[in-house]
């Protein structure tokens, strides 16, 4: 279930202008994509290990790609969690009497999560003085169909919901910035439950080969770093690169029809390739996640992605870290900005990577890291050209915290030169997400914007607030 968790605090996040999302919201299920508390200690399979092992694949680990295909670690024997007087309890709701012990031995699993984003800008803005908060509910249900019906092959169904609540979005009402300082830039103030994930995937040839096809996302498999997600930034979260502003970018909670290959042969490197439909209006809150033809005007999104790990992530001696190289095609028609005119596919390209830099012990479950991610679009059709982003995270900074996390971290988007009057964005920010509860955290955040928007007249704005979370 923490893999799961942090997920519901990246909530829907369509852009402010129309068939455009400014940030990404980012792993199935319950997850900001930060790393879920227990998974920073260690990798441990989602069910006891004496059953089944999925560690021998990347899915199933600490350092995964693909998160969002098993729930996480779970710990039998919790009764009813906080009912039964366990505050330590991984879920509030513990085993549910037991309920979830025998289904897990089953294959069977459940996830349900909530997270709370409170943010406001008493100075800066296009108007000071607004307040926002944002309320999400994610739900998930994960099947391993070899345990489930004892056959040999590798196979899995994961489906998702998520429900959410709001006041109007920070950014497109008071900030007016583009890279979202919550986790959903949209203006609508109206609540919308949609379906997410209903994908099936199948491990083949000796485990080295992953397929996933369904409705699933793209921002959950590719130009997307673990460390990034220590931001409460929508445009840093998830994935840092000008991909997520400038086109129908898929990602949590809005899927669609696609199809992924990836082939880890073993843990020192993968490649994958990717197809996903997308469309004008993408990012409609109204379809609820359920728009399952092909509407006027799609396309086809393709996206390829090489990466390596080094240290611990490759099996080796060495402080771990993961690098990434990619790019995408998007085969929608798109607006040229300074004719107006309609134009073909577009592209990107982008390199990323994350580092620890400092380990305080042998199990490097502690420590300074470090990430950087660069990307590139070309401004004829795209509204930021060049997006560079990073920062700095650092897991059990104060004595007796082992499992908090504080954070600085930066981006900074360059539109293009055919948008008069707007030079770059650049956003600020530092955080502390405390571990209150192993089913509970809290994270303070300050955010600085510099020139909202890229324009010099609005000024620059300071963004403070909070997200809650907590597990079921």
């Amino acid at each position: 279930m923490k893999a799961w968790m942090d997920r519901t605090t990246r909530a829907a996040h369509p852009s402010r202008r129309p068939g455009r999302m400014p940030a990404r919201g980012a792993l199935l299920a319950m997850s900001l994509i930060i790393p879920a508390v227990p998974a920073l200690a260690d990798i441990n399979p989602w069910i006891q290990s004496d059953h089944y092992n999925p560690a021998k694949w990347d899915t199933a680990g600490l350092q995964t790609d693909t998160p969002w295909l098993h729930p996480g670690t779970w710990t039998p024997g919790q009764e009813w969690g906080w009912l039964s007087g366990d505050l330590q309890s991984d879920n509030i709701l513990g085993s549910w009497g037991g309920i979830r012990d025998e289904l897990e031995l089953k294959g069977i699993s459940f996830g349900l999560a909530t997270s709370n984003q409170f943010a406001a800008n008493p100075v800066g803005g296009e108007r000071e003085g607004g307040a926002s908060l944002i309320t999400t509910l994610g739900a998930a249900a994960f099947v391993d169909f070899q345990r489930l019906f004892g056959i040999e092959e590798r196979i899995y169904l994961q489906a998702s919901f998520q429900s959410i609540a709001r006041t109007p979005s920070l950014s497109p009402n008071y900030v007016g910035n583009l890279l979202g300082v919550q986790v959903s830039s949209s203006s609508n103030s109206n609540g919308v439950t949609r379906l997410v994930n209903a994908a099936v995937a199948a491990e083949m040839f000796g485990d080295t080969t992953e397929i996933v096809g369904g409705r699933i996302n793209a921002g959950d498999d590719f130009a997307t770093l673990s460390r990034a997600c220590t931001s409460l930034n929508q445009a840093i979260c998830g994935n840092p690169f000008v991909g997520s502003v400038n086109i129908n970018f898929p990602s949590y909670p809005f899927s669609t029809w696609g199809g992924r290959i990836k082939v880890k042969p073993g843990e020192a490197w993968y490649a994958q390739v990717g197809g996903y439909q997308v469309y004008p209006d993408f990012f409609d809150l109204n379809d609820h996640g359920v728009e399952f033809g092909i509407p006027d005007g799609s396309a086809l999104l393709g996206l390829a992605e090489f990466g390596f790990n080094l240290g611990s992530r490759a099996a080796r001696p060495g402080l771990p870290g993961t690098y990434k190289f990619g790019g995408y095609v998007d085969g929608e028609t798109h607006t040229n900005l300074a004719t107006g005119a309609d134009e073909g596919a577009t592209w990107a390209a982008w390199a990323m990577g994350e580092q620890m830099l400092f380990a305080e012990a042998d199990d490097k479950s502690q420590g300074l890291w470090a990430w950087l991610a660069l990307s590139y679009s070309p401004p004829d059709v795209n509204e930021l050209e060049f997006m560079t982003a990073g920062g700095l995270s650092y897991v059990g900074l104060l004595p007796g915290r082992p499992l908090d996390t504080a954070s600085f971290v930066f981006a900074n988007g360059v539109f293009s030169d055919r948008l008069a009057g707007q030079g770059s964005e650049t956003v600020l920010e530092v955080n502390y997400r405390a571990q209150l509860l192993p089913a509970v955290y809290l994270q303070p955040d300050i955010q600085y914007i510099i020139d909202p928007d890229g324009k010099s007249d609005i000024d620059d704005a300071l963004v403070v607030g909070f997200t809650l979370g907590a597990v079921f």
